[in-house]
């Protein structure tokens, strides 16, 4: 087998802790998981949680088609809640890849995949993330087009993004309320925390009783894995908003977290209802299933994940 030109000679060492920026991965717990990268290389990467029966657990990063199977490394150590995330580690390779790359340079073979009953539905009635950049683009000071268009990007996993599109909005004369509640999202998922709770403490002060705020609030306590914090201010926000799917999929997350089963059962299986293509959702209600020992019927969840994600 032909050396792997681009593999380093030894595994590049962890990071300094001392050098990563304050709030980098704080309180979220790392897993090292072993994939088969690209050029069928073996990379290990940092990831929030374990697989769960065998599928791959997704986190805050959406996969357009994810084709690799995930598997906990043995005799690596899993890192703390306060340990630097983990370097990639890459090796070469058996010859089994010389096969796979030969199937892989032929063109693919249509099959017909009959649609099974439990298939989520299609988002084909959706406007696209297309439609709706070039609807803000027309009017970029609407913040009903702007946050429209910026939870699409967050949704796709596009968070940068939608932070230079919330500075065009907030330039544009957009609400200040509500850019200061979609930026906060946006730099939560950036792990920017300190600078999301800059941003929800502004939207405060403008809207106290705001259920954004409060919703806004225990997105950000469930980002730093600060699962207790979170309840509270999730559960008031969603009573003002019962109708908001992601704020009883966060809801899901900080109860399955504290281990309500129930709770968190109730509150994925209501965001899913919600939204039916809701795959994180979807996917919570299989593992608090898998967790109850009803494995056949998380099964099923984690199947309705997996095509609503790539639908």
């Amino acid at each position: 087998m032909l050396p792997n030109p681009f593999a380093p000679d030894e595994p590049p060492s962890a990071p300094d802790p001392e050098q990563l920026p304050l709030g980098m991965f704080e309180g979220v717990p790392l897993v090292p998981m072993e994939t088969l990268g690209p050029d069928d290389e073996i990379v290990i990467v940092p990831v929030r949680e374990p697989p769960v029966c065998g599928e791959w657990s997704y986190d805050d990063s959406e996969l357009e088609e994810p084709k690799f199977v995930a598997r906990r490394v043995d005799g690596v150590a899993a890192p703390t809640t306060k340990a630097t995330p983990i370097m990639p580690i890459r090796a070469t390779v058996d010859s089994r890849t010389a096969a796979a790359r030969a199937e892989a340079s032929e063109p693919a073979r249509p099959q017909h995949v009959p649609p099974r009953p439990d298939a989520a539905p299609s988002r084909a009635n959706r406007p696209t993330i297309e439609a709706l950049r070039l609807a803000f683009e027309q009017t970029p000071g609407d913040t009903v087009r702007a946050l429209a268009y910026i939870a699409a990007l967050e949704k796709k996993g596009d968070a940068e993004t939608a932070l230079t599109v919330l500075d065009r909005a907030e330039a544009a004369g957009a609400d200040a309320f509500g850019v200061a509640c979609a930026r906060a999202s946006a730099l939560g998922a950036r792990l920017r925390y300190a600078d999301a709770e800059k941003m929800i403490k502004a939207a405060a002060k403008l809207r106290p009783d705001a259920a954004e705020v409060l919703l806004q609030t225990g997105i950000l306590a469930c980002r730093r894995a600060r699962w207790r914090d979170a309840v509270e201010p999730l559960q008031r926000g969603v009573a003002l908003q019962p109708d908001n799917a992601m704020a009883h999929y966060f809801i899901g997350e900080a109860l399955n977290h504290t281990d309500d089963l129930p709770g968190a059962l109730a509150a994925y299986e209501r965001a899913s209802e919600l939204e039916p293509d809701h795959w994180r959702a979807l996917k919570g209600v299989g593992i608090v299933l898998d967790r109850l020992g009803r494995s056949s019927d998380a099964a099923a969840y984690y199947r309705r994940a997996r095509d609503a994600q790539r639908a």
